[in-house]
């Protein structure tokens, strides 16, 4: 976590003056995938060092929420915890109105979308393109689903965050043109950083990698240095994240 919050910084002070940023903070930022439990003794740190960084939007999956609650701790500030159903948020920075979709979760634990989900998920993110300028949306479902899913509905994202099962990847448009889809490793592997020039692209139209768009997989690895005040509340796993950035210029 400490390594990610250097990163973040260095993020920050690599931008154009007045380029707005926008911190996502995905799922499975305490567990992997069908785990139950954190380590012994990290999720405190942890949530602490989460309400720390402040991401602009924030959600957990719900046995991540379930953890947090056995060990008595409530949810970072402004959690958007996964359920059943299609969660919507809109957040403006620098004029752009990024609507979020946050897609449902299955049954149990890494369970497959089934269509009811799947057809939710496509209604949630129809309903939001009239309310926002990027409809970006937030998956637990894992690499296969998303692939699944992105390749039958090929105009409903602008961008698809994933989490769960899967490859890391940063944002690119496949496997359709008209959606970045990025994955960010789990438990803070990398950290995906996505470069949108403004103003942004036209609903429909393809992204062209180099030219509206940039994007990388950032490593906090040992070569990064921790910051110091995220790496006094406490030694825990480096947790996953996804920070994609807006931006009036290509860095």
């Amino acid at each position: 976590m400490a390594r990610r919050a250097t990163l973040l910084h260095h993020v920050r002070d690599g931008l154009p003056s007045g380029a707005p940023l926008v911190q996502v903070a995905g799922p499975y930022e305490f567990l992997e995938p069908g785990d139950a439990e954190a380590p012994a003794g990290s999720a405190g740190p942890m949530a602490a060092a989460l309400a720390r960084l402040a991401p602009d939007v924030l959600c957990l999956a719900p046995e991540e929420a379930a953890m947090l609650s056995r060990a008595g701790l409530a949810p970072p500030p402004g959690a958007v915890v996964l359920s059943g159903a299609p969660q919507t948020r809109v957040l403006d920075r620098g004029g752009v109105r990024l609507g979020f979709v946050f897609f449902p979760v299955g049954a149990k634990p890494g369970a497959e979308p089934d269509a009811k989900a799947r057809a939710a998920t496509v209604a949630a993110a129809r309903e939001m393109r009239g309310a926002a300028d990027l409809v970006v949306g937030v998956s637990p479902w894992g690499s296969m689903a998303e692939e699944a899913f992105l390749t039958a509905n090929p105009d409903v994202f602008d961008v698809l965050l994933g989490a769960g099962h899967g490859f890391g990847t940063p944002a690119m448009p496949q496997p359709v043109p008209r959606t970045l889809w990025a994955r960010a490793h789990t438990k803070g592997r990398t950290i995906s950083r996505l470069d949108i020039v403004l103003p942004v692209k036209k609903a429909g139209a393809p992204w062209l990698p180099g030219e509206d768009h940039q994007a990388e997989l950032l490593n906090p690895d040992y070569t990064v240095p921790g910051d110091p005040d995220i790496a006094i509340l406490g030694e825990t796993p480096t947790v996953a994240a996804t920070t994609p950035k807006v931006t009036t210029a290509t860095p």
